[in-house]
């Protein structure tokens, strides 16, 4: 398991190490080309974008009419994408990070200034998103592709109420390590992958959060604290200026594990007629245990033809707006709604579900490093060596 973790994290150090060495690469190549030297002519290039984003937002209230909490909030984000390209092959490096913590005055005491003031201290996002994807040309637009995405948080995170306050989550519980192998198709505004064969693996390292029941599909007993899921994975996204300093990116990730029970009752979580692990259930409406109350379906579920799909795939859906004021300031509207049904925290969205929603908007200050792509380079490293025949 921790070297699982190790080649994940290598590959993405690896993936910005090469980066670093750009300047030297550039020195070669006109080098060679100063020499008059056509056969180190370069066959491929680095194209890369590391942009992070700053948002602040503060309140401050004292003898205010209307009344308010006073709070201080900070959202970082930081989007990289480092992608090589070769006339046989495609290496797509992306890093999506974001934290935000926010802090509030809840006893409103203003006495106290800065900081002190400020008693309570929570989040407001949290994310680690890396993906690393290998493609090779296919036909047309077509490539088959071996790819790997790793998921998971930085800090703990906890559901809070007026009478208690629950760890539900942390740092590697969970994490999800998902590979696949399987075929893409690249267009200029959007990317269509599809895989059969995929695993995806969830990691749950925090004993404190296994205490409070939060699984996330872990079967725990003996001391496990991996889940290995095989199934089908479908990947689409879309990102585009729709008009001008307009942009619009939208993502969807859909996973069907093979491993998982096909039909659970929401509400008790356990199997329909004691099917086991990976067994379909075929029977039509009339065999179903009747229930009256619920007219005349079982009880917690909703119509076969709709339920399966909800229930045994996992859902990941994110769009963003953003309007760009200048090179380093922007406005931007986004939401994120996932459907897992390993979280056992039901939703307020939708009862009886485990559908989840996040939400955010506002402005940002961000930044832009490029690098571009109009000087194409010899790669002098251990990538040319690995690959001596392209």
């Amino acid at each position: 398991m921790k070297k699982i973790f190790f080649v994940t994290v290598l590959l993405f150090a690896t993936a910005v190490s090469a980066m670093a060495d750009n300047l030297y690469d550039q020195l070669v190549y006109q080098t060679y080309a100063s020499m008059g030297d056509s056969t180190n002519k370069p066959r491929g290039a680095w194209t890369t974008s590391s942009t992070p984003a700053l948002k602040v937002d503060g309140h401050y209230y004292n003898n205010w009419q209307a009344t308010g909490i006073s709070q201080v909030s900070f959202i970082s984000t930081f989007n990289g994408n480092y992608k090589y390209t070769h006339d046989k092959f495609t290496w797509d490096n992306v890093v999506d990070l974001a934290l935000g913590l926010y802090w509030q005055d809840l006893d409103g005491d203003t006495t106290q200034h800065g900081f002190a003031m400020l008693e309570s201290r929570r989040k407001n996002d949290d994310k680690i998103d890396l993906t690393s994807t290998f493609s090779m040309k296919l036909k047309n637009a077509w490539n088959v592709n071996a790819s790997a995405n790793f998921k998971s948080q930085f800090f703990p995170g906890y559901k809070y109420s007026t009478t208690d306050t629950l760890l539900i989550s942390s740092f590697m519980a969970p994490a999800y390590l998902t590979t696949s192998i399987g075929f893409e198709c690249k267009k200029e505004f959007w990317n269509l992958s599809l895989s059969f064969l995929t695993g995806k693996t969830t990691f749950l390292l925090d004993e404190n959060v296994i205490a409070t029941g939060q699984l996330y599909g872990v079967d725990t007993t003996g001391g496990r604290r991996i889940y290995a899921g095989l199934g089908s994975y479908v990947k689409f996204y879309y990102k585009k200026d729709i008009a001008k300093n307009l942009n619009f990116y939208t993502r969807i990730e859909l996973f069907y594990d093979y491993r998982k029970p096909h039909f659970r009752d929401i509400n008790t979580q356990s199997l329909i007629d004691g099917l086991g692990e990976g067994e379909v259930f075929e029977a039509d409406y009339n065999t179903w245990p009747v229930d009256m109350v619920n007219g005349g379906l079982p009880t917690g579920f909703f119509p076969r033809t709709g339920y399966t799909l909800f229930h045994d795939t996992d859902i990941d859906f994110e769009f963003k707006l953003e309007y760009r004021f200048s090179n380093f300031f922007a406005a931007y509207m986004m939401a994120r709604l996932k459907y897992d049904s390993d979280f056992n925290q039901m939703s307020t969205l939708i009862p009886n579900t485990y559908w989840q929603l996040y939400q955010s908007a506002g402005v940002q200050v961000y930044f832009n490093w490029k690098t571009p792509t109009e000087t194409p380079r010899e790669r002098h490293h251990w990538f040319r060596q690995w690959l001596p025949s392209l």
